[in-house]
């Protein structure tokens, strides 16, 4: 009988999906007209993999993926798994210095590319680095045909499969049996926004365990079908989202890239069961649904991660979106990614106010004090450290980083400030390093965050600090109004005001029309610090 793989390769996850469910559909992408069995996938990332083996990309190479969710994407993830070369990961809005950076920093020999976003062409970047990138061996693009620049060196992916006779099929046979599930294949890139972004090492036993006890988590069963539209560069899409579902034979169902009305669409043409998003992806497609032009009900379960999952937003997944088992996660890609998860029987409150527990019982969590180390009792806040499974191999060329990360004992240094419960439930309470300190008093924004967004009239909301002589740091908030609705600055302040300490009332309401986001969807609240912080005094 099939049952969920743990504890092992890529390889031998999708021969065993490939066995039992050879005729099921794997992956679609209806805008595009493509559809995929487990049988068709198999076949396409074996000559993907003879192709990419006979161009001279041996196990243990690195090969850095930079482009938007494409069917090649997937394939590439997959194909390159079968060789055991590793998986790089580039995000979709890195610029020319960026991703020289990268794939300098990761010492990649390949780089298979799209055309790019709009204003940021992915060949032309390249035109301007590569000399500069001796180890850079071959280039292949993703794009459409006609969309590449006469002159380029790239070889099309479409002629990377005239290159697999090359290599026997026993070759990539013999390379799948080689493999360790200890072994790292798939780097990922931290943000850098506290410095230079470093790779994070991530081994098959990671990605795998962690794709396995999500889909338990949440009882995925074979034949349902995931409505894909993270990015896949990062940690959410190409574990949660890709391997989540193929460890449980669960078909994707994907777009190029998020757009609230595509992604809503996607799930009424599909019938999808399963999705994922960030909190700020999760409005807007409310916003599309509100309109009740799309039929919704096939929807059953959902994780949101990335941010605090607000009540009302919880609520509204639940009532309006038709998504009983929308659960919160929490996770880091330090932890490939998944932490803890909900129980999708939770109330609802509780699946807003905690991310709840271990996703097993094979990764272990504590709360400490950041500057002693020392357990912190329950229900005081302090940082979360984990160890287990799910931790990475290391940051890549950087054993000081990997140093101070991963500490005696394996335990690794999450940089989150964390609450555990009596019920060993956790309460993520915001960032180390995005602590407001007031006066010489704690102030943590996603409690103020919290609190404020039970106003009727917020549609959302992001708390940060700035410098103040007075107290060192003053609390600020940048607020998205429902567009029907409106409240007032001193409104706000006095509905906090009722509802926290004063230490925790912002100072300043600042309305926005938007916020600032990463391509991943987080809230870049140092650019808000910047926006909006005090205005230097005239000498």
């Amino acid at each position: 009988m099939w049952q969920r793989k743990r504890d092992c390769t890529i390889p031998e996850v999708m021969r065993a999906v490939r066995e039992a469910f050879p005729e099921q559909p794997a992956l679609r992408y209806p805008f595009r007209d493509l559809s995929w069995t487990f049988a068709q996938l198999d076949a396409r990332t074996l000559e993907a993999a003879r192709g990419l083996h006979s161009l001279g990309v041996r196990k243990g190479d690195r090969v850095t993926v930079w482009a938007e969710n494409l069917p090649d994407w997937i394939v590439l993830q997959i194909a390159l798994a079968r060789l055991g070369a590793i998986l790089v990961t580039a995000n979709t809005a890195l610029k020319a210095p960026e991703i020289e950076y990268l794939l300098r920093q990761s010492e990649s020999s390949v780089v298979c590319y799209s055309a790019g976003m709009s204003g940021n062409s992915y060949p032309q970047a390249l035109e301007q680095i590569r000399s500069r990138l001796p180890r850079l061996k071959l280039e292949i693009f993703l794009g459409r045909q006609g969309e590449l620049p006469q002159g380029s060196p790239a070889l099309e992916f479409k002629d990377l499969f005239r290159h697999a006779a090359a290599t026997p099929e026993t070759t990539v046979a013999t390379l799948e049996a080689s493999q360790d599930p200890d072994e790292v294949i798939n780097m990922q890139y931290t943000s850098g926004t506290t410095g230079f972004p470093k790779g994070v090492m991530l081994t098959h036993r990671n990605l795998v365990n962690n794709a396995h006890f999500l889909g338990k988590a949440l009882d995925y069963r074979p034949g349902e079908r995931l409505a894909l539209t993270l990015p896949l560069f990062h940690c959410f899409g190409c574990v949660v989202g890709t391997l989540g579902a193929y460890v449980s034979a669960v078909t994707i169902c994907a777009i190029d890239r998020f757009d609230p009305e595509q992604a809503v669409e996607l799930v009424a043409r599909e019938r999808c069961n399963i999705i994922y998003g960030v909190p700020t992806q999760f409005r807007q497609m409310l916003e599309v649904a509100s309109r009740g032009r799309h039929d919704l009900t096939s929807l059953r379960a959902g994780i949101m991660g990335g941010a605090p999952c607000p009540e009302e937003l919880v609520r509204r997944l639940v009532t309006e979106f038709h998504v009983p088992q929308m659960v919160a996660a929490y996770g880091l890609t330090e932890c490939s990614p998944g932490v803890t998860i909900n129980d999708p029987a939770d109330s609802i409150e509780k699946r807003s106010q905690t991310v709840g527990k271990v996703i097993d019982d094979g990764i272990q969590i504590r709360v400490v004090d950041p500057t002693t180390l020392l357990e912190v009792g329950r229900g005081l806040p302090g940082e979360l450290q984990v160890r287990g499974h799910c931790v990475m191999k290391g940051y890549y060329n950087d054993p000081k980083a990997t140093a101070e990360t991963i500490l005696e004992g394996g335990w690794l240094r999450t940089g989150d400030l964390a609450i555990l419960c009596s019920d060993n439930y956790v309460r993520i309470v915001g960032r180390i390093k995005e602590m407001i300190i007031r006066g010489g008093e704690n102030v943590y924004p996603a409690e103020v965050e919290e609190a404020l967004r039970r106003h009727p009239a917020v549609r959302d909301v992001a708390v940060f600090g700035v410098s103040c002589e007075i107290y060192g740091e003053e609390v600020r908030a940048a607020v998205l109004t429902f567009p029907d609705k409106s409240v007032t600055e001193g409104e706000l302040r006095a509905f906090a005001r009722e509802r926290m300490a004063g230490i925790k009332v912002p100072s300043r309401f600042h309305f926005v029309d938007l916020f600032p986001m990463t391509a991943s969807g987080k809230v870049q609240k140092f650019q808000l610090a910047r926006m909006f912080g005090p205005v230097p005094r005239s000498p």
